[in-house]
């Protein structure tokens, strides 16, 4: 088991390790058509963060959709030794959630060991005049993925997303948009991330 001196050097390193990103650029939001649905990853907890409005909206809506949700304040220490790491021990289930860069660094870090991966990322951060979502993860998630993205409510309609995650091997590609006007408010300084960890297959 990660010992509390090695998780909390993990949760030094999540405070100066930024997120490196090689999206490619999108101009503007299509109008795509929902792609065909797969058989989705189950999701063994999604997560949340109380400080945030709108990752209270996405477990909120997680909750709905019939997902085990766990609401965090920041700290995601107590949420990994009573329970996410035990899980993994008996088998190496997918977690999701929408929180900040520290939360979802650490899950990362730790999920390596028990061959689990970080399947769909998406940073939700404040550029100069908009709000600018980077998103990477499986193709048949960007249609499903733009269309939450161009609502004001963007987060409500992602935990939709994160819980459509296709099971088993998927072509994978970026996209970015910014949006203004209503819909590019994201109320917080911090840039937040909605994301999957998930078992990968092995070759």
């Amino acid at each position: 088991m990660t010992s509390r001196r090695e998780f909390l050097q993990i949760g030094i390193a999540a405070s100066t390790w930024p997120l490196a990103s090689q999206a490619a650029r999108a101009a503007g939001i299509d109008v795509i058509a929902a792609s065909p649905r797969t058989e989705s990853v189950p999701l063994y907890k999604v997560v949340y963060d109380t400080r945030f409005p709108a990752s209270v909206a996405f477990g909120r809506r997680a909750a709905e959709l019939g997902s085990a949700v766990h609401p965090i304040d920041g700290d995601m220490t107590r949420l990994w030794f009573d329970d996410v790491y035990h899980q993994w021990k008996q088998a190496p289930v997918a977690i999701a959630g929408l929180t900040a860069h520290g939360p979802l660094f650490c899950f990362e870090r730790l999920a390596w060991d028990q061959g689990l991966r970080v399947v769909f990322r998406a940073a939700h951060g404040d550029g100069a005049s908009a709000l600018n979502h980077v998103v990477s993860g499986p193709l048949s998630m960007h249609a499903d993925a733009r269309a939450a993205l161009a609502r004001a409510d963007w987060s409500v309609p992602m935990a939709d997303v994160v819980t459509r995650c296709p099971r088993g091997k998927s072509e994978i590609g970026a996209f970015s948009v910014g949006v203004t006007g209503a819909e590019g408010i994201l109320a917080t300084d911090t840039t937040l991330y909605s994301w999957i960890i998930a078992p990968v297959a092995r070759a």
